[in-house]
């Protein structure tokens, strides 16, 4: 009688603090996932994915149950797929990452030259106990409806964020796209409402992109200014407008990014985890 095996998408029943990117990834890439069960139960799953930005990367994430037996073949067998698809793509780099300590797969994987390539930060701050400073009105504060309702400045927000976008990360560089194309990417759960950019003497000096993603959750994206004093305004006076509107603050803080870390220092952000990512040329 041939088993019956757990459906695929049960295997890992509770999410592990430290297994966010293979959750994600099986939710969102389904059709992707391979399942490993070589003692009639599954013993590991993996699964991968592209970035239409980063188009030359193969993206992958695996979960291997701690209790499967002779785990160094098993890693073996998962790491020989990931890399066929990775020739069959004619993908450059094979990435993945998550949450430190690494589990025990993507520790094993620094034997097959796999090196970490960025080390980022995520946090989360409770709105409501920032005690915040009212600053000094230097300027006009515009919300992302205003922004985008202007064509000029619009055109200069996008070109602006995606310039800064591009080559980053420099591990896994991205390409340009149409403007268009980036606008839908970029204002994607973009806060409307909210205040966006400073304006000064007709000029756009400032601009921080914050992303709803529930009632009481918003995420800080992408900052861009002239000059330091632009954006901690621009960001004092968005924190104040949250603090009305939202209950939590989070984002995710690269540690090799000085304006990353100096806002997070900033701030009393709590539940901080390390994200790390690896990856190997093929």
């Amino acid at each position: 009688m041939r088993a019956i095996l757990p459906n695929k998408t049960e295997f890992i029943p509770h999410a592990p603090q430290n297994e966010h990117e293979i959750f994600m990834a099986m939710r969102t890439y389904p059709d992707n996932v391979k399942v490993y069960h070589p003692h009639g139960s599954i013993d590991a799953t993996s699964v991968f994915w592209h970035n239409k930005l980063h188009p030359n990367a193969l993206n992958f994430a695996v979960y291997v149950d701690p209790k499967a037996t002779e785990q160094d073949v098993l890693f073996q067998r998962v790491y020989d797929d990931i890399e066929k698809l990775a020739w069959k793509f004619d993908d450059d780099r094979m990435i993945t990452r998550d949450y430190a300590p690494q589990h025990p797969f993507n520790q094993w994987l620094t034997t097959k030259h796999f090196q970490l390539v960025q080390t980022a930060l995520t946090a989360t701050v409770d709105l409501g106990t920032l005690s915040l400073n009212t600053p000094i009105a230097s300027g006009t504060l515009k919300t992302f409806a205003e922004v985008s309702s202007q064509n000029s400045l619009y055109q200069s927000v996008l070109e602006r964020s995606m310039r800064k976008y591009a080559g980053k990360p420099t591990f896994n560089p991205a390409i340009t796209m149409p403007l268009p194309d980036w606008s839908a990417l970029i204002s994607h759960r973009q806060i409307s409402t909210a205040p966006f950019a400073l304006i000064q003497d007709d000029q756009l000096v400032a601009f921080s992109f914050l992303y709803g993603l529930g009632d009481h959750l918003v995420e800080l994206g992408q900052m861009n200014a002239t000059n330091a004093q632009a954006l901690n305004e621009l960001l004092n006076r968005q924190l104040q407008w949250l603090q009305d509107n939202y209950q939590t603050l989070t984002g995710e803080f690269g540690m090799t990014n000085r304006l990353d870390m100096k806002i997070f220092q900033s701030l009393p952000f709590k539940d901080v985890n390390k994200y790390e990512t690896y990856m190997r040329l093929t």
